[in-house]
């Protein structure tokens, strides 16, 4: 499932605290419970898919791109001097004509959310 707000929820992601655990894995913080953080896991693949896995409730009941992924994608991203953008459609994301990633949802790979990625 996609997010309806995805705007809001980037915007949301960008205030939260990531700390890289690991090559594929990075703790987010909570808003929405103070004693407890979130675990991301991030592969990417050489076609320009991203696999995400979040320990969220949104993530567990099966939803694509919660603010704790967006979060850890971006802190990964600043890392490279570049910043993200998520978009509902291909459409939306070609538009901007950046580099283009999808991020797939593992239920129902046509239900992802797009990234594009910009210097900056």
């Amino acid at each position: 499932m996609k997010p309806g707000y995805i705007k809001k929820i980037q915007a949301k992601s960008r205030d939260l605290t990531v700390l890289p655990m690991g090559l594929d894995s990075l703790v987010v913080e909570s808003r929405s419970d103070d004693t407890h953080n979130h675990m991301v896991k991030v592969q990417f693949s050489p076609d320009g898919e991203v696999r995400t896995a979040c320990t969220c409730a949104w993530a567990k009941y099966h939803g694509v791109a919660c603010s704790h992924t967006m979060a850890a994608l971006e802190h990964l991203a600043a890392r490279k001097g570049r910043s993200l953008s998520f978009w509902l459609s291909e459409d939306d994301a070609r538009r901007q004509k950046q580099r283009i990633f999808y991020m797939v949802n593992e239920r129902n790979p046509d239900d992802g959310v797009w990234i594009t990625s910009r210097a900056g």
